[in-house]
């Protein structure tokens, strides 16, 4: 079930062994955390993904927390594991993301409510920030600088084949999102107006990939059949296109501004 926030423990730092406050930066910023206006907006985010939950369910992880660990996490640059292994260790966290003496979430609760904030509510959060900070004369918030770092992540090996096999699924996803698209009664009559190529694609491409490996063996005739298949499925793809009539302003929100079919 959703809820928005544990109750209110004016008294959590008062109960510690050794007089504490935050710091200005995050008592300030905590003080931006409670504009009604971005709780809301998360909770309807929250709300949006499993309506379900308003109801019925057991108790989730409150809005409030799920916004003030995404705020914390951002702010230090912290992973989802370091975010709950701080937050679980740390009075000052605890008080300031509003869990007290309530369990702190799995990393992997953390990763998933957070992923269900949309970007326009982070971007109204910003909004905020910079309107707190010109109303303060900080900063006149005509220029925003960022810093990004390069990831390491598991990417496939590019070859010739999977690239190719990679630009047939491309293209299948595409005329599948255009189906969406064009009027249905236009195409209704043919059924088979369009065939996915990209699990054919796959799987030759894995046996070029398995040729390859293999001492004396050659791979022309394979790559000639996988290059077949990409013809024939941009070729039905096109014969696709002449049939349904797609007119360019229907069709454009399949493509970005500037490009056509």
């Amino acid at each position: 079930m959703l809820i928005i926030a544990y109750p209110r423990d004016d008294g959590f730092f008062a109960r510690a062994p050794f007089e504490y406050q935050l710091d200005p930066k995050m008592a300030k910023m905590d003080e931006l955390l409670e504009d009604e206006r971005v709780i809301l907006r998360v909770s309807l985010d929250l709300a949006h993904s499993a309506p379900q939950a308003l109801e019925t369910g057991r108790q989730a992880t409150p809005v409030e927390v799920t916004l003030r660990l995404a705020v914390l996490r951002r702010l230090n640059g912290w992973s989802y594991r370091q975010v709950e292994d701080e937050v679980k260790g740390s009075l000052k966290w605890r008080g300031f993301c509003h869990i007290y003496e309530h369990d702190v979430p799995d990393h992997s609760t953390i990763q998933t409510r957070e992923a269900l904030i949309a970007p326009e509510t982070l971007h109204a959060l910003n909004d905020l920030v910079v309107g707190q900070a010109q109303a303060a004369g900080v900063t006149q918030g005509k220029k925003l600088r960022v810093d990004s770092s390069v990831v390491e992540t598991h990417i496939h090996y590019p070859t010739d084949s999977s690239l190719l096999a990679d630009g047939v699924r491309v293209l299948g996803r595409s005329v599948a999102r255009a189906r969406e698209v064009v009027d249905g009664r236009v195409v209704r009559w043919r059924k088979t107006v369009f065939h996915n190529q990209s699990r054919k694609a796959k799987r030759l491409a894995r046996q070029i990939a398995f040729l390859a490996r293999r001492q004396g063996q050659k791979k022309p005739q394979n790559w000639l059949i996988l290059s077949g298949k990409c013809v024939a499925c941009i070729a039905n793809w096109s014969a696709w296109r002449r049939t349904a009539r797609i007119r360019r302003n229907r069709f454009s929100a399949c493509w970005p501004a500037g490009r056509t079919a």
